[in-house]
């Protein structure tokens, strides 16, 4: 924007500014406060400041001819006509729908979260977690049937994919409803809980489940399939996976997604980090845990939150 002159007189500078605008040039103009009815004129396109001031000179030649009394009728219908383009755009602008923040932490867990935390709970306390005793026939049977491959096929043969290569696929996601014990099964329930609950009101249930679904793929199968010397095994139990792929998922959605009105607690990554280190560090500290399983899922969230926070593939 650039200053063009300086006009005297209010309904002066109003028919120049108007003439301007019949002419293609648009202005702003504003009462100079140390003077007297003196307004000044600045040009919004520097680009047309020359013409502008041609016709300015051109102007106070004769500023009481007809045709800049007239060209304030006219600048009226062009200012009429821009307004109303203007709400045809605004009307043809699709705007994403997204949860309010109200309805994201609202009360109430939705539904397959709810159901998750059931069966992993139902499970794992039918189940006594990973010591059944004699006379619970339930948990040795979801133990033998629900890892990520029946152990007493796995000494036989050494290959943790042995029940895979039998057609027992389900095993791929079942190992997240047994629970080590009952401190294990509380620390998931709580994190998925707040993370899962985030994640499918973001999303809705049918979306919420696909991710539910490829977090729990990606990380069973990196923790069941890659070998004891890097970190990996098939004998482990456990929803913590899929709860490290939601806090990978909604920490790169929201952070690619400012609009979506939130972001997780800075804790949440230390604590994710902290986690990581311990458990990749756990045969020197006896902390092991799932190493694989954390890392895969978390992964396989982040890859999932980038992916999704495209418009094309975002909730609309």
């Amino acid at each position: 924007m650039r200053h063009l002159t300086t006009v005297s007189g209010k309904s002066t500078a109003e028919s120049f500014v108007a003439y301007l605008l019949t002419q293609g040039i648009s202005t702003h103009v504003e009462p100079i406060a140390a003077a007297q009815d003196q307004w000044d004129v600045w040009v919004r396109d520097e680009d047309k400041s020359v013409q502008a001031k041609s016709i300015f000179e051109e102007f106070m030649l004769s500023p009481n001819d007809p045709k800049y009394m007239d060209a304030i009728r006219q600048a009226k219908s062009i200012l009429q006509e821009q307004k109303q383009k203007e709400l045809e755009r605004r009307k043809n602008i699709q705007t994403p729908s997204m949860p309010s923040n109200r309805n994201l932490f609202g009360r109430g867990m939705p539904p397959l979260t709810l159901t998750l935390i059931v069966l992993c709970c139902a499970i794992g306390i039918l189940s006594g977690f990973q010591n059944p005793g004699p006379d619970n026939w339930f948990g040795r049977i979801a133990l033998k049937q629900l890892k990520f491959v029946d152990l007493s096929l796995y000494l036989k043969t050494g290959d943790p994919a042995a029940s895979l290569k039998l057609g027992e696929l389900w095993r791929i996601f079942t190992p997240a409803f047994l629970h080590g014990d009952a401190i294990h099964l509380l620390l998931n329930m709580l994190s998925l809980a707040s993370l899962g609950k985030l994640a499918e009101r973001l999303e809705g249930t049918g979306r919420y489940a696909i991710i539910v679904a490829i977090v729990a793929m990606a990380s069973h199968l990196l923790q069941g399939l890659m070998p004891l010397d890097f970190f990996g095994s098939p004998n482990f139990v456990g929803i913590s996976g899929v709860v490290f792929g939601l806090l990978g998922y909604l920490g790169m959605k929201t952070t690619l997604r400012p609009d979506i009105g939130f972001r997780l607690a800075p804790q949440a990554y230390v604590m994710t980090g902290l986690i990581l280190v311990l458990g990749f560090a756990g045969n020197a500290t006896g902390f092991a845990l799932a190493n694989m399983a954390h890392l895969g899922g978390l992964v396989a969230g982040i890859a999932l939150g980038y992916v999704m926070s495209h418009p094309r593939f975002d909730r609309r």
